[in-house]
């Protein structure tokens, strides 16, 4: 016969014990839409079921006390994505992770209670996601996705811990970084002079500018007169989820990349050139609508960040160089920047990094200048050993010209 509830304070708790035998530790708490809701924890003894019920009233006594309803993991994430994300971060950024979530979290998880998603089933599906591909590159995006929609759930008080800190990271190779060398750089920037969107290829490597931000300056941004390029905005192609037909969204830089660079001389040329052949084609294209951008389609329209890829492969063709990302002149900038001897600080503020850290993950050491500088420690290494061995020989020579004390022999009485 099951044990009545021993009478308790109002919101103390109870203990008790069913007809199949296990305890019952049960507590009162409030929904989120403020109505109460009983919680209960099973277990098989008396001992355990206080334990429980004692880690119930600390939670509740701490605001810790976890309310998750019959929400699922999917539930969740698309009101994390809605709410947190696509208002804050960049269409982009919403985009991608909306996508990755999508793809590689299955309904075996997305159907799942919020509050029960254990660290060995995230475990289990990163490993999966991580198998299926070369790199692991993408396994190491939904973790990190999934980290932060859980780390809002747990502030929430939608879950009582995060699952994905349990996890381990999954280990991948990235790929690696190509840059150009000096004497590449240099039959790059000359064929770019013959380019149409000379001016931009030229402007990006030798300003290390992102694609979005090169593409998005404004007439008013490249200042002839004072030889100054200003970086004010970035422009993307976005298409978001259910959305029929992308569109234009213009973004400030990155934190810390709002900055104004000095033009080259190599830049000030073609810019110049630029301008000239843009007033060309805006008199004889007759369906030439200005957009108000500085580099545009052949018609005035934004450009596209394929067009301008495929422009850019083009034209490492014609150089005669390795056909590099064109993110990766962004790499080749600080990475020449700083064989030459850039001051970091100096790299980072004409990248327009925020720390100091991602800038060295932009700063490459080529294999000439790690040839030069083994070969100098080799230098070094034989200086030392001819300086050692003339010590030797002089301390030979001086050992050897001290004479050898005669002792006295004594006379025999």
């Amino acid at each position: 016969m099951a044990k009545k509830p021993k009478a308790r304070a109002d919101g103390e708790g109870s203990l008790f014990q069913r007809k199949d035998g296990a305890w019952v530790a049960q507590v009162a708490a409030q929904n989120p839409d403020g109505s109460r809701k009983i919680l209960q924890r099973v277990r098989q003894t008396q001992g355990d079921a206080r334990r429980a019920l004692t880690d119930l009233k600390s939670k509740q006594d701490s605001h810790r006390l976890v309310v998750t309803g019959k929400a699922t993991v999917r539930d969740w994430l698309n009101t994390w994505l809605d709410e947190f994300i696509k208002p804050n971060r960049a269409p982009r950024t919403y985009v991608s992770y909306h996508s990755v979530l999508k793809l590689h979290l299955p309904d075996k998880i997305g159907k799942m209670p919020l509050a029960r998603l254990a660290p060995e089933d995230v475990q289990r599906q990163l490993n999966y996601v991580a198998s299926t591909e070369e790199h692991g590159r993408t396994a190491d995006l939904l973790r990190a996705v999934l980290r932060s929609a859980f780390n809002k759930a747990v502030k929430l008080r939608r879950m009582d811990m995060n699952p994905v800190l349990g996890t381990d990271p999954v280990h991948y190779t990235p790929q690696d970084t190509a840059t150009l060398t000096a004497d590449e750089a240099i039959r790059f920037l000359e064929a770019a002079e013959h380019d149409r969107l000379g001016a931009l290829f030229i402007i990006a490597l030798s300003l290390g500018l992102r694609k979005g931000v090169a593409i998005g300056l404004k007439p008013e941004d490249v200042d002839l007169d004072c030889r100054m390029i200003h970086v004010r905005r970035s422009l993307q192609w976005v298409k978001l989820p259910n959305e029929k037909q992308g569109h234009w969204n213009e973004r400030p830089p990155k934190r810390n990349s709002k900055r104004s660079l000095p033009m080259t001389e190599s830049i000030y040329r073609a810019v110049d050139h630029h301008v000239a052949r843009r007033e060309e084609d805006a008199a004889k294209v007759k369906a030439w609508k200005d957009c108000g951008y500085f580099f545009t389609s052949v018609t005035g329209a934004p450009l596209h960040e394929r067009n301008v890829s495929e422009a850019f492969y083009a034209l490492c063709e014609r150089a005669k160089v390795p056909a590099i990302r064109f993110h990766d002149t962004r790499h080749s900038c600080g990475t020449l920047l700083h064989v030459q001897g850039a001051d970091p600080f100096i790299i980072q503020t004409v990248l327009g990094h925020s720390q100091l850290s991602t800038t060295r993950r932009y700063t490459h050491v080529p294999v000439e200048v790690t040839k030069a500088a083994v070969t100098g420690l080799e230098s070094l290494f034989e200086v030392t050993r001819e300086k050692r061995k003339a010590e030797e020989e002089k301390q030979r020579a001086a050992a050897e010209q001290v004479p050898t004390k005669q002792v006295p022999t004594q006379q025999v009485q």
